[in-house]
């Protein structure tokens, strides 16, 4: 199949998940999926976007967005719509409810329909969050706190085991190389507003992400933890790679691609640079498919991430010849999508190799055409699971590679 014909289904598989998840904007799937069939367990309805950890729901948003650029068929956007009241209440009454991953939520969400439509409140509600983005901003230490409510208190609705997850018990003076992809929202606001005070705090995080994330062999910290006292720099952390001191791949690429449209925005010389060598070394450990383990320094004999539900793997963990299951698919196509972007400033020959061979490899190895199935990538994150970024960047990839379509960034 062409990649016009694998986004036309991708197109489809939106209007099916749009049926299912309804107009609720609930976070789908609540446990491991991987069959692809996110809204399938009744018993799991999702959580409310006004909860804290809520931090999926734009990519659903951002495929429903892509898909109504492509088609202009207006029930994308009657779905969109929908959504309007729950994204707003999250930034304004349960404004608390919200943590660094306002970008994820809300520039796949209300700057794309505000760049499709011209909406006057979709680019208030965009601002709306930004606002509420840089309250996170910790001044003495440089950064944006990446988890937890500001008010260091815990939610009443959250359960005692809940409670006990490090989301809440460590988030005080952390910060994660997430937050890179988290950034364009502030920079956009800046440009929309022309308040400086956005891209400034932006600019302030990304002087701090690459004096402790990047290490200087190119490879990159998922987290560093600062005092909270008085911001100095306490160690490297890590809590969705495999070890401190590996090499989280779907980390890497949020550096790469936050780094690549903040060059967009700034100009800054030294952050295309960045992103261009960060990119190159992910190229090299992901090899000739493209499509890296999910960690490029996981030991041979850990086949997997441990899973909620281990008993649902459909593989053996300790069988060795399980490794080529190691793949995150997402990570993948986030480089892609960096790589679209810093072509526009430049190409560069070994980087637009790998592009294509990663391209192909998730079109041709990795895509579930079935639209039975919602899911669009296999091998999302380690676990074998499909996910909503996943796929999300994947129909990204293939939107600008098709249409040369400039998305929410």
């Amino acid at each position: 199949m062409s990649y016009g014909e694998i986004l036309n289904i991708s197109v489809e598989k939106t209007r099916r998940n749009m049926r299912e998840m309804g107009n609720e904007w609930r976070e789908f799937p609540l446990k491991s999926c991987f069959d692809g069939r996110y809204f399938s367990d009744a018993q799991q309805p999702g959580r409310p976007l006004s909860h804290v950890f809520c931090w999926t729901q734009g990519f659903f948003a951002g495929m429903a967005g892509i898909s109504y650029a492509i088609t202009k068929d207006e029930a994308f956007l009657n779905w969109l719509r929908t959504g309007y009241d729950y994204f707003y209440n999250k930034v304004n009454r349960d404004s608390l409810e919200t943590m660094h991953d306002l970008g994820f939520l809300y520039s796949p969400y209300s700057v794309f329909l505000y760049r499709q439509t011209g909406e006057t409140r979709m680019k208030e509600l965009s601002v709306k969050a930004a606002d509420e983005l840089i309250k996170r901003y910790v001044p003495n230490g440089h950064y944006i706190q990446a988890w937890g409510r500001m008010n260091n208190r815990t939610p009443d609705y959250v359960d005692d085991e809940l409670a006990k997850n490090h989301f809440f018990t460590q988030s005080k003076g952390l910060a994660i190389i997430d937050c890179m992809m988290n950034l364009p929202l502030l920079f956009w606001a800046s440009r929309e507003t022309g308040h400086p005070v956005y891209a400034n705090i932006a600019t302030e995080h990304i002087r701090t992400t690459i004096q402790y994330f990047i290490r200087e062999d190119g490879s990159v910290n998922h987290a560093y933890r600062f005092s909270v006292l008085d911001g100095a720099p306490v160690q490297p952390e890590n809590y969705c790679g495999y070890a401190t001191d590996s090499w989280w791949a779907r980390g890497a690429a949020w550096a790469i691609y936050g780094l690549a449209i903040a060059y967009e925005y700034t100009r800054v010389p030294e952050y295309l640079a960045l992103a261009e060598q960060l990119a190159l070394r992910f190229a090299e450990q992901a090899g000739e498919e493209g499509v890296p383990v999910w960690d490029f320094r996981l030991p041979e004999a850990t086949p997997a991430i441990a899973s909620e539900n281990r008993s649902a793997f459909p593989w053996d963990p300790s069988d060795l010849s399980n490794l080529a299951y190691n793949k995150d698919t997402s990570a993948a196509a986030i480089v892609v999508c960096a790589i679209q972007r810093m072509s526009k400033h430049g190409e560069n020959a070994a980087l637009e190799r790998y592009k294509r061979a990663a391209l192909d490899s998730l079109a041709h190895l990795y895509f579930n055409p079935d639209k039975g199935v919602n899911g669009l990538l296999t091998h999302s994150n380690g676990r074998m699971e499909y996910t909503s970024y996943g796929d999300y960047f994947f129909m990204e990839a293939l939107a600008h590679e098709t249409h040369g379509l400039d998305t929410c960034w």
